[in-house]
């Protein structure tokens, strides 16, 4: 089974046909405004027609991700980016799989097919592929269809990212400091929300989404945090879940941020009052004129402010996060503290994305147990 697309008429729109395995039309639609929508009715359509067929002998991995994903991702409160990513993974499943029934893929097979993934993407997004093509086999097996799980014990070679570690983040503690400083004398010279969305970034160590979705009764300023539940998009305007368990999290606020927030909270105030306009999410980075800044925005503007500085980076608004971390381990805090605060599971992913400060600070470690131990009579 395949499906074509095509944008046609006078209106440019798009339409869909299905073809069986002979190559006859079996099913079509058109007057689409965009490829995306024909593809998600396209996609519908051809799970409907392949589900009756899905625990044949010769179901394929396709037929069966379509039930998985029918079943688990169609009616989750995942983000729709998320769901889309989950629609790229079923095309990569169809495109390297085709017909060939599942029980005839062997664990050598889907190695050499894993190898030549990794070399074409980085090795996360790997990760995240076969973790649901082992969710979708793991379903059927409790269906009761006789399957070896072919995704055990498969090995990952390849980029872990485009970026080194080090480019991820401000590279010394001296510029850290000097882009704060930098950040509090912009929030107090304009109105604009941007400036003190990335003080929070850098000082809490929120991920984009998390600092977005803030709201003004997430923010306890007699205990001096702040508590981060889910996310929210500026592009679509609308709120989704967090990351994952660990990322339901109560981050410390330092005084120099609360002030900053209540100076915020008392010129949103006055300024929405003005305008006549509602805050109905009761957001605390509302502009009320452009609403919750993108993430797109926020990089541009905080490479302008670097740049101004003579500050060679090339940065994003997610480099905040990994600045806050450095600055954190650099100043001795303990590891694991660390790890609670930016809503890891454990200290793995520090250890992969700080590998190289934590070098330098396990030298200093061994140095200071050397003169630990020297005992003086």
């Amino acid at each position: 089974m395949s499906i074509s697309y095509r944008k046609r008429g006078k209106h440019k729109l798009w339409d869909y046909r299905v073809f069986d395995k002979k190559g006859c039309v079996i099913a079509f639609d058109s007057g689409f405004k965009t490829k995306r929508e024909a593809m998600y009715n396209a996609v519908e359509i051809e799970r409907k027609l392949l589900l009756t067929n899905v625990f044949t002998p010769k179901a394929t991995l396709y037929e069966l991700w379509l039930k998985w994903h029918e079943l688990i991702i169609v009616p989750s409160k995942l983000a729709k980016s998320s769901k889309d990513k989950h629609i790229q993974r079923g095309k990569v499943i169809k495109e390297n799989f085709g017909d060939m029934p599942v029980t005839e893929i062997t664990h050598s097979q889907y190695q050499k097919f894993i190898n030549d993934y990794c070399s074409r993407v980085l090795v996360d997004q790997v990760r995240r592929f076969n973790k649901v093509v082992q969710s979708v086999l793991v379903m059927a097996q409790r269906d009761g269809a006789l399957l070896t799980n072919f995704t055990e014990e498969i090995v990952f070679e390849g980029e872990t990212s485009r970026k080194k570690a080090a480019d991820k983040h401000i590279r010394s503690m001296e510029e850290y400091e000097r882009l704060l400083i930098e950040l509090k004398k912009r929030i107090s010279e304009s109105d604009s929300v941007t400036p003190v969305l990335l003080y929070l970034y850098f000082t809490t160590g929120f991920r984009p989404g998390e600092g977005a979705g803030l709201c003004w009764p997430d923010i306890d300023f007699e205990k001096m945090v702040i508590k981060t539940y889910r996310r929210y998009s500026g592009d679509s305007n609308s709120f989704y879940p967090s990351k994952n368990k660990w990322s339901e999290r109560v981050v410390p606020m330092s005084a120099e941020l609360a002030t900053i927030l209540k100076l915020l909270q008392h010129k949103q105030e006055r300024i929405l009052s003005e305008k006549g306009v509602t805050n109905p999410e009761k957001l605390v980075f509302f502009d009320w004129l452009y609403g919750v800044p993108t993430s797109t925005a926020i990089s541009k503007y905080l490479n302008k402010v670097l740049a101004g500085m003579g500050c060679d980076y090339k940065l994003t608004a997610y480099s905040g996060r990994h600045s806050y971390g450095s600055y954190l381990l650099a100043k001795k805090v303990d590891i694991w503290v660390v790890a609670k605060i930016l809503g890891h599971k454990d200290i793995q992913q520090l250890m992969e994305t700080y590998g190289h400060l934590l070098q330098e600070i396990e030298k200093e470690g061994f140095q200071e147990i050397r003169e630990l131990l020297v005992i003086q009579r």
